[in-house]
């Protein structure tokens, strides 16, 4: 009986020391699952700010799309403006090529009408000298009939 008595005290002490050992386990367990909580909450705030920062880079990349698509257009309707002003340019440059073609023809038929006004001119003056000179002789010979 007292080897009875023995076992099962022992018997008791090892199921003592099972449950401290499974309390000690069991707290263990628990601290781990309030860490993996803790963690599991601390991701899910990670994730949602990851999240929210992708949903605002998508917007800010959406923003950029279509400032792009403005700044294209703005650029080919530049494009168009500079072709069109390249266009009148060259209609300006062939109407003034044309102008001042004609202006150097009037500038030719003004400089021959002057050389032949000075021309005429001179002519004039040397019939009015050769005019004045046979004057002279028309009255130098009236003189000398008269005399």
């Amino acid at each position: 009986m007292d080897r009875f008595k023995e076992v099962t005290y022992q018997v008791m002490e090892e199921v003592q020391k099972q449950k401290e050992l499974a309390k000690a386990d069991i707290q263990k367990v628990l601290k781990e699952k309030d860490q993996l909580t803790a963690d599991l909450n601390s991701m899910e705030k990670s994730f949602s700010d990851l999240f929210k920062r992708f949903e605002k880079q998508k917007e800010v990349i959406e923003g950029y799309c279509k400032n792009e698509e403005s700044l294209k257009k703005c650029a080919e309707d530049y494009l168009a403006r500079i072709t069109q002003a390249g266009q009148r340019c060259q209609a300006l440059k062939a109407h003034t090529e044309e102008k001042l073609q004609l202006a150097n023809e009037i500038i030719q038929v003004q400089s021959k009408a002057e050389a032949e006004a000075l021309a005429l001119q001179a002519s004039l003056r040397k019939e009015q000298m050769r005019v004045q000179s046979l004057e002279r002789t028309v009255e130098e010979k009236t003189k000398r009939m008269r005399s």
